[in-house]
């Protein structure tokens, strides 16, 4: 049985970006735990409404509501429709993500513009529609990634979409703050996901996460536990924070095999 975290009977969850992945393994998390979780996609809706049922099916409560979170307009629907059928909110995790594989020197307009709609611009408007509607003590929690920090090949472009979307967290913990709202983000190393097969190399990067981070690259399970964590009523006074989710990849001095015992 897992163990129970305070804070989550009753809650209203959004998970966006929840189809698969990741958001799938964070809303059946939570739906364990015993919140009403709102399953989101974008283009992928036969995939969370399959979620949503496999959710009910095990005890849990789910629906799903699809909506592209790098369209404005698509968002304010959202918000629409969670104020008429659930009245308010109580959490929000972003695990949506996209973007353009590119050197920075070859990126052109538009890929920049899709990645930052996706990745950093989406982040705001889901504030803007979603906070009227979150009570004191609601949280937001955005995925982030080592790319914000450090470059690698072809990731420019989603990296710098990601270091400005922390940049946006910070912020909006600012702003947020009156209305008793948290922010958050959690930053990781390549873990064997669906949006890192989309980049070349991703084989590469797992294997250096593997061989440089003390613990391995997290699994999935270990990402979603965390964000529970940090959506939980323990982690009340934090915001405003991007937590390194890295297995202490970023703290090893010495990035060799370590010696054998004895």
């Amino acid at each position: 049985m897992r163990e129970e975290l305070p804070g989550y009977t009753g809650k209203v969850v959004l998970v966006v970006g929840s189809s698969r992945g990741l958001g799938r393994r964070v809303a059946e998390l939570m739906a364990a735990q015993g919140a009403r979780v709102i399953i989101n996609s974008a283009s992928t809706a036969v995939d969370g409404r399959i979620v949503a049922r496999s959710i009910k099916s095990t005890g849990g409560q789910a629906s799903y509501i699809g909506a592209d979170v790098s369209c404005e307009d698509q968002v304010a629907a959202m918000a629409e429709l969670v104020r008429e059928k659930f009245g308010h909110l109580d959490i929000v995790v972003h695990c949506a993500a996209g973007g353009s594989e590119a050197r920075v020197m070859d990126a052109t307009l538009p890929m920049f513009e899709r990645t930052f709609s996706v990745n950093s611009y989406s982040l705001v408007t889901l504030a803007r529609y979603l906070s009227p509607l979150m009570p004191t003590g609601s949280r937001f929690v955005y995925m982030s990634s080592m790319g914000a920090i450090r470059a690698s090949h072809g990731y420019g472009v989603v990296g710098a979409a990601k270091a400005a979307s922390e940049a946006l967290i910070r912020s909006l913990a600012l702003e947020l703050a009156p209305s008793g709202i948290t922010v958050n983000g959690l930053r990781t190393t390549a873990f064997p996901s669906l949006s890192l097969r989309y980049f070349s190399g991703s084989g590469d990067w797992l294997a250096m996460c593997d061989r440089e981070s003390p613990l391995g690259p997290p699994p999935v399970e270990k990402v979603a536990e965390t964000i529970l964590l940090l959506c939980s009523s323990g982690a009340g006074y934090i915001t405003g924070q991007v937590l390194n989710v890295d297995g202490g990849w970023l703290t090893s001095v010495q990035r060799t095999a370590s010696p054998e015992p004895g």
